[in-house]
């Protein structure tokens, strides 16, 4: 995991300084190493997290015509370069880098879909000047441009491209009122930030010398997904349940390789507890590539003791289970939340849909101080219909196909689920609790500038559904939360459950692998049984890595609401402060629902602006070098 960054359109006494700029305001992502290279008018800079092959795989890497600058991993790398050493290459290091350098200059744009992994890469033909930039097939690993004419700057992060002093700190509030209204974010090519945009998951951008970016989609994921799901699908039955945990597990074993060690996320869940247990039964086999964990595995868990959302048990269980574990249990606090509050939104770089993401950010600060890697269950809510709400989507499906049959069946084995999709609601409104709507709270002259805005989904298809999460919607901001929180603390996350070859194995079988009589991620279930306790494997109440918010905001509810209740809070044009207070104190007072979810967006909006726009000068490092250039 690193951090890469460069610019196209710059003469090389002005472009020299500013990748110094790029790199340093990212160090964070690679403290082993820095590089950079310039050719032209076109600049790499690299940060290095050495995870791979320590000594070789420096950057910006040079394989002939094409210069590199990498950030991920590409688990299948010795595969690919065992393939490329058949076609006569030679190679002089351990490292994926190499191989992704290789890979290109022998395959081009078709290489990208060969890898098997997490990548955000820049590469430079130094005979044409073309620059074409590249992000995985899910969007694991992040890259962002700021485009002006003649000159497109680009990184791994926003602070460097802010840090320049070249883009101007303006907020998109097309993205705020969808933020906002919707509860959405990152699921378009923009961003938080007029100006800077987002590369896809799954595209590339072609820079030519003069400036000029040409956008398009490279992988066929998504649409070898869409097929699939348009045909019948394998039965599933112990064959298919036998292939799936199989190929799950090599996707977990896959994701070991490391020359620093290796440690897991527990939450408690059946995704990360199925990581964690895999693991443990590796370590038991003496896998071969189970070095990377050393002799028991660390696993470090977020527990809230006496909250609704507490998961302990599940995790000790999952401890009592697997004999070579060492569980690090960190406890978050509102005290400490306010402490790190500052922090935590100048990690983030942009909003969060809640505060849920400050508990990952608090385990990946522990786990820094043991391991190197962290891997985790995420992406397999989006892949196996994780969410509640997913049930009300395969119901839909149902009566939509004419299956009254099976709606019925699937009707009745989960209620106790869809209960849960609006329990809290039902409680307010016995309790005489008011609910709290986006609309009350934003000013209506915002909401009329955005009246056209829509959020649309998938209703009535899973498999598309799902597909939309995985590739545009609800997976990307949780990527992103984790990307910020990992790096944050020099952690490079991994993230099994986002395999290709897992993913397209999923979409061959019929949906009942995923959702069946009641039953999400039936499949994973099946895999998980001989690893797991019932306790865990028959868990019907996710819970979803988060904090006790509603609490929390209630211990510290007069410093958020000196929040709320600033000069600043009250200048925006986005806000209804009058509408704002009152909302929030009904709910201190216990008279309104716990909407703190849409308090937090408020705030952190709030802050984000204070952090990010406010302070509208570049870093004074920035200023001095552009002015010596």
């Amino acid at each position: 995991m690193c951090g890469i960054a460069g610019y196209v359109g710059l003469r090389a006494e002005q472009g020299e300084p500013l990748l110094r700029i790029l790199a340093d305001a990212q160090a964070h992502r690679g403290p082993d190493g820095a590089g950079c290279f310039v050719h032209g008018t076109v600049g790499l800079a690299h940060r290095r997290l050495a995870v791979i092959d320590r000594i070789g795989g420096d950057q910006p890497f040079r394989w002939g015509r094409y210069v590199l600058s990498y950030n991920g991993e590409v688990y299948n790398f010795r595969e690919l370069r065992d393939e490329l050493r058949r076609l006569g290459l030679v190679f002089r290091t351990r490292s994926d880098t190499e191989v992704v350098a290789a890979a290109w200059a022998t395959w081009g744009v078709a290489a990208l879909d060969r890898f098997n992994g997490m990548f955000a890469l820049a590469v430079t033909d130094t005979e044409t000047g073309e620059t074409v930039l590249a992000r995985d097939q899910f969007g694991i690993k992040p890259l962002y441009l700021a485009c002006a004419p003649g000159r497109v700057l680009f990184a791994s992060e926003l602070k460097p491209l802010l840090a320049t002093g070249l883009v101007d700190r303006r907020p998109d509030e097309v993205t705020l009122f969808r933020y906002l209204r919707f509860r959405v974010h990152d699921d378009t090519d923009r961003t938080f930030f007029a100006g800077i945009s987002r590369l896809l998951p799954g595209e590339l951008a072609r820079i030519s010398p003069d400036g000029t970016v040409v956008r398009q989609p490279y992988t066929s994921l998504p649409a070898q997904l869409r097929e699939a799901a348009a045909q019948p699908g394998r039965p599933y039955g112990p064959a298919a349940a036998e292939e799936f945990a199989a190929m799950l597990q090599a996707a977990i074993r896959r994701r070991l390789v490391a020359d620093v060690p290796v440690g897991t996320a527990l939450s408690g869940g059946l995704d990360s507890s199925t990581v964690v247990a895999t693991v443990n039964r590796l370590l038991l086999d003496t896998d071969g590539e189970v070095g990377p964990i050393g002799h028991r595995q660390q696993s470090f868990s977020a527990v809230f003791p006496g909250e609704l959302n507490d998961e302990e048990r599940y995790v000790d269980a999952v401890a009592a289970r697997c004999r070579s574990l060492t569980v690090h249990k960190v406890r978050p606090s509102p005290v400490g939340f306010l402490a790190d509050l500052e922090d935590f939104v100048r990690t983030q770089e942009e909003p969060t849909i809640s505060t849920g993401p400050y508990a990952q950010y608090c385990v990946m600060r522990t786990a820094a101080q043991h391991v190197t890697v962290m891997i985790d269950g995420q992406g397999a809510d989006e892949l196996m219909a994780g969410y509640v709400p997913y049930y009300l989507v395969k119901l839909r499906e149902l009566r939509r196909l004419g299956d009254h049959r099976q709606l019925i069946m699937e009707l009745a084995r989960a209620q106790d689920v869809l209960w849960r999709l609006g329990r809290f609601t039902v409680r307010d409104r016995l309790a005489g609790r008011a609910a709290v709507s986006a609309g009350s709270v934003l000013s209506a002259d915002f909401q009329a500038q955005h009246g056209d805005q829509q959020l649309i989904t998938v209703i009535d298809d899973l498999k598309a559904r799902l597909e939309n999460d995985l590739f545009r919607t609800s997976l990307q901001s949780l990527l992103r939360y984790e990307d910020r929180n990992t790096m944050r603390f020099s952690i490079e996350g991994r993230v099994p459950f986002l395999d290709t070859e897992l993913v397209r194995l999923l979409w061959s079988l019929d949906s009942s692998a995923i959702l069946h009589a009641g039953w999400n991620k039936r499949a994973l279930r099946d895999a998980a049984r001989p690893l797991l306790p019932s306790l865990i494997t028959k868990r019907r109440n996710k819970i979803g890595f988060t904090t006790p918010e509603s609490t929390w905001f209630r211990a510290i509810g007069p410093r958020l609401r000196r929040i709320l209740a600033s000069d600043s809070f009250g200048s925006r044009p986005y806000f209804d402060q009058a509408a704002a207070l009152a909302a929030f104190d009904a709910f201190l007072a216990g008279r309104a629902a716990a909407e703190t979810m849409l308090f937090w967006r408020m705030i952190n909006v709030e802050l984000w602006l204070r952090e990010f726009v406010d302070v509208q000068q570049a870093w004074p490092a920035a200023s001095s070098a552009l002015a010596a250039a």
